[in-house]
């Protein structure tokens, strides 16, 4: 799996990009960075689209390992997952983390991402991962 971070300043939104082949390890590995680059922009709202994922092999035992980790509190996270099984697995997490990750947002395309963070066309820039 391949992810890419950008950053939208005006707005204050980071996005994460995920792409390719998204498995129980990948997840996890990606855990490691995202979480550090979460906390660098802790006062932004994330997106993290999945719009580029080809073949999903997420199981649920991961998802119910990831909802059970510590994450930075951030005002709002959108999901974008346009198909069933992403869009499915995504609820999964949020019903998992009701109680400690709120506003936790699951839509199926960018612009509803960008509806219900109250934005039109964002300019994002890349930027590099925290480690």
């Amino acid at each position: 799996m391949e992810f890419r971070f950008e950053f939208a300043e005006a707005e204050n939104i980071l996005r994460l990009t995920l792409s390719g082949d998204m498995t129980d390890q990948a997840v996890l590995e990606l855990w490691t960075v995202g979480v550090p680059t979460a906390a660098a922009h802790s006062s932004s709202r994330l997106i993290v689209d999945t719009t580029s994922v080809t073949r999903f092999s997420v199981s649920p035992r991961a998802v119910n390992t990831l909802a059970k980790r510590h994450s930075p509190d951030l005002p709002m996270r959108v999901i974008v997952a346009p198909s069933d099984l992403l869009y499915g697995t995504s609820r999964m997490f949020q019903t998992l983390t009701e109680s400690t990750r709120k506003n936790v947002h699951i839509v199926r395309t960018m612009q509803e991402a960008y509806k219900v963070l109250g934005v039109e066309a964002p300019k994002f820039v890349p930027i590099n991962p925290q480690r």
